[in-house]
């Protein structure tokens, strides 16, 4: 019989403003090797009591079945929430309803609702389901299955990468529509706001603020990505479009020849936008981990907010 599984939504909303929460993303890796470090590392995870975990999904549904095996060890093994991607677009027709079934089967009642990228050297296309995008999704799940999930879905403090021009920047008219389709993908029955990375904290703040002047009410979670290497930072940063102060850049050219010292910025400046934001009431980060324990565990020992085990 399957364990029973918390909404992410409603654990959210029992939040204390007064204390401190986490939650990890991890990925399907690729190799028997890398399965078997992930299901170490989130034993150890766990330790840091996280409200939730998620797996991603693979562009076009390419991890499909190894994002729902990771979901259910998770939940059944570890007695972890957990928090499954779901991609609606250049997939296989009956893609999304083979997936909620399994997580109905299996009692997965937490689901992050995304359009989703197109596999590498294909060109994105609606799915022949009639999905165009993540709110198409979040429609679908609520017609067809009520409130038997918890909805999270994706912001984008910059904007989303397709609508980011050439210089880096949204226009206004462009950051007013990613507003509106935020907006009406909560109206819509999504119940939390997972963001892109960011590695300037006053454009978070200022998403944060928009928000809620417009009526978004949910919960909004920081996704934390400590800078690991220069060169998966470059990638990372060229595929999401993201903004770094100049501050940050010439740092990072700095220390890019020293992998040491440039995990250890990371970890350095992760924490630093995390006691910022703390002081600015956010009491929730989403660490983005790569699977990995290190420098995630690294910068919640500098916020004081690593469980020690006995």
């Amino acid at each position: 019989m399957a364990t029973p599984q918390a909404q992410v939504g409603a654990l959210l909303r029992q939040e204390k403003s007064d204390q401190m929460y986490v939650s990890f993303e991890f990925f399907p890796p690729r190799t028997e090797a890398g399965d078997k470090s992930l299901l170490n590392n989130i034993a150890e995870f766990k330790k840091q009591d996280p409200i939730f975990v998620d797996f991603t999904w693979g562009a076009g549904g390419s991890t499909s079945e190894k994002t729902c095996d990771l979901c259910k060890i998770t939940k059944d093994e570890h007695g972890l929430n957990v928090n499954m991607h779901l991609t609606c677009t250049n997939m296989p027709s009956g893609k999304v309803d083979d997936a909620l079934a399994f997580c109905k089967k299996n009692d997965i009642r937490n689901i992050v609702a995304l359009r989703g990228d197109p596999p590498a050297g294909q060109e994105w296309q609606a799915s022949k389901d009639g999905f165009e995008c993540a709110l198409d999704l979040v429609k679908y799940i609520r017609l067809h299955h009520g409130d038997y999930f918890s909805i999270a879905v994706a912001g984008y403090p910059e904007g989303h990468p397709n609508v980011i021009g050439g210089e880096g920047k949204c226009t206004d008219e462009g950051l007013k529509a990613e507003y509106d389709y935020l907006k009406a993908k909560i109206d819509a029955g999504a119940e939390c706001i997972i963001t892109q990375l960011f590695y300037d904290v006053d454009i978070f703040l200022a998403f944060v603020k928009r928000c809620r002047d417009m009526g978004i009410t949910c919960p909004i979670l920081p996704g934390m990505l400590p800078m690991v290497s220069y060169a998966g930072l470059q990638r990372m940063v060229s595929l999401c479009k993201t903004y770094m102060p100049d501050s940050v850049k010439a740092k990072v050219e700095e220390l890019k020849e020293d992998e040491v010292a440039f995990k250890q910025y990371g970890i350095d400046l992760c924490a630093e936008m995390c006691q910022i934001m703390m002081k600015n009431g956010i009491n929730h980060f989403h660490f983005y981990t790569l699977n990995q324990t290190h420098s995630t565990f690294e910068v919640l020992k500098k916020l004081g907010l690593f469980k020690q085990q006995a």
